[in-house]
């Protein structure tokens, strides 16, 4: 009795212990904006269970919230912009780029008030410009004046809540906005005829990617190479069912399905760990030491946060870096 008693307890105990791992959860930060549209759909149609994946998805409103989220301790894997991983990268290494799933050219936009007097970029010079800051709207702002020859210290930048991007350019706080997504339709829809657009470069690009912990923090490749895998699915829709993919994406970023298609083209879904990806990294570097969002000292080397393994057991050819 005793022998087949504790064989029981044994028996029990490593159920509940197999239970439990299997239970395990992991942590997903997602924005609430078109560029993440792949992990939006993942979720909403539950590939990322369909995976084997225990995941809780936490969704912010723009990327760099999500990144600092991950780096703070409370995610395993976000979706971030460029941007924000520039600035991360100066000080710290425990993170890895698993993936960018989205590049757009002309999601970024300069909105401005019609009763400012802007209709070129230069005619922000002397002006109250908006940015979220240490976002890819922040260096898109920056990149548009500098362009145009307008020192950026002849502008002044007025930091704006994520939570409330378009408030304060609506309530005439600022004179014009540099937003992107969903932002740029708000703001022009709350606006009305006071409502423009300022012409940007046409060379300006943003990508948006996931990024994880590391596998000493807790994130396998094999738990990576499944959140992959989900939303490769979500991207294999997004490219044969874009009618159905908006569709998606509205209801779970709750705007309409019109105003989500007046930018919709301007897209492209395909996950994919590029050398383009390193050279706008290193250029946003340059950009964060001049402007001293940084602390003084040399570029980093990007590839050091690069975290090709998963991506490369998913598909090989979706990774063409330089090493």
């Amino acid at each position: 009795m005793p022998r087949r008693f504790w064989l029981a307890v044994c028996g029990i105990g490593l159920t509940l212990f197999a239970g439990a791992c299997r239970a395990a959860t992991l942590t997903l930060a997602v924005a609430d904006i078109p560029y993440a549209a792949p992990v939006l759909i993942a979720e909403a149609e539950g590939y990322f269970a369909a995976e084997g994946l225990a995941l809780q998805v936490k969704h912010y409103p723009v990327g760099r919230v999500c990144l600092e989220r991950l780096l703070a301790g409370e995610a395993h894997f976000a979706t971030v912009a460029d941007t924000p991983i520039t600035l991360a990268g100066f000080t710290r290494r425990d993170f890895g780029i698993l993936a960018t799933t989205t590049v757009s050219g002309r999601e970024n936009q300069i909105v401005t008030r019609a009763d400012r007097n802007i209709r070129q970029p230069a005619d922000l010079q002397g002006k109250r410009l908006g940015v979220i800051t240490g976002t890819s709207g922040h260096y898109f702002a920056d990149t548009l004046l500098l362009f145009n020859g307008v020192k950026p210290d002849t502008v002044t930048e007025q930091a704006l809540d994520p939570k409330d991007a378009v408030g304060a350019l609506v309530r005439g706080e600022v004179d014009a906005a540099a937003l992107f997504g969903t932002y740029v339709t708000d703001a022009l829809n709350r606006l009305g005829p006071q409502g423009r657009l300022l012409p940007g470069p046409a060379f300006f690009s943003v990508t948006f990617n996931i990024v994880s912990r590391t596998a000493s923090q807790g994130v396998s490749d094999d738990d990576a190479i499944k959140l992959l895998r989900a939303v490769q699915r979500a991207t294999v829709l997004l490219q044969r069912e874009p009618e159905r993919a908006r569709a998606i994406v509205a209801k779970a970023l709750k705007v309409s399905v019109e105003d989500l298609a007046k930018t919709w083209g301007d897209f492209e879904f395909r996950l994919q760990l590029s050398q383009s990806l390193i050279t706008t990294l290193e250029a946003e570097a340059r950009w964060a030491l001049r402007r001293r969002l940084v602390p003084a000292g040399e570029v980093p080397d990007f590839l050091d946060l690069v975290r090709p393994e998963p991506l490369k057991k998913l598909d090989a050819r979706a990774v063409n870096l330089i090493k």
